[in-house]
Order: C-alpha cells, then structure tokens, then sequence
C-alpha cells in the first residue's frame, strides 16, 4: 500500500506542478454543470476579465493582475484554476487546422 501511495505521489508531483498558474492568465474550470454564463459570472465576481471560452462551457481562459486572482476564483466557484496552456486541449481547433 504505501507503494503504491508513493508511486501515486511520483506520478502526480510533476503535473500538479505544471497545472499551477504562473501568470496573470489562467484557465477557469468550473463544475460540469456550469454553463457559459455561470462561468463568467464566477470569473466577475473573482475581479477578473474573460479572454476566451473554451471548447466546453464550463472552461474560459482569464486574466486579471491581482495577485490573489486564483484564490478569489475558487472562493468564487472554481473547480479548478489551471495554466491555460494545460486547458488548450479543451479549446476548438483553428479552422485550418481542421481542413
């Protein structure tokens, strides 16, 4: 058992590590309910501005230069606050991407 928990710990050290926002720019997850509008309600009442939306509803990359903008997303509702490099794979293809 306490293989396995370390193993576990080994494997996810370096991606909770990489998921960490590191700017002014984040990507919000919300629960998977959350439609747009609630999303961006959470972003709001955060301080924060959209930037873009997701591929889902319940994702949109944000900004806003307070230092604690990801704790005040939680507070807000957040899932999850994530690098927004992370969330591009929930993001829609470009169109010539596509073709």
């Amino acid at each position: 058992m306490r293989l396995a928990i370390a193993l576990a710990l080994l494997v996810c050290a370096p991606m909770v590590v990489l998921a960490l926002p590191r700017s002014e720019t984040v990507a919000v997850i919300g629960p998977p309910w959350a439609g747009g509008a609630e999303l961006l309600a959470i972003v709001a009442d955060a301080g924060g501005a959209p930037v873009r939306v997701g591929g889902h509803a319940n994702v949109v990359i944000a900004h806003s230069p307070q230092a604690d903008f990801v704790w005040r997303l939680y507070a807000a509702g957040a899932w999850f606050v994530v690098s927004p490099l992370l969330a591009s794979g929930c993001s829609p293809l470009p169109a010539e991407a596509t073709s």
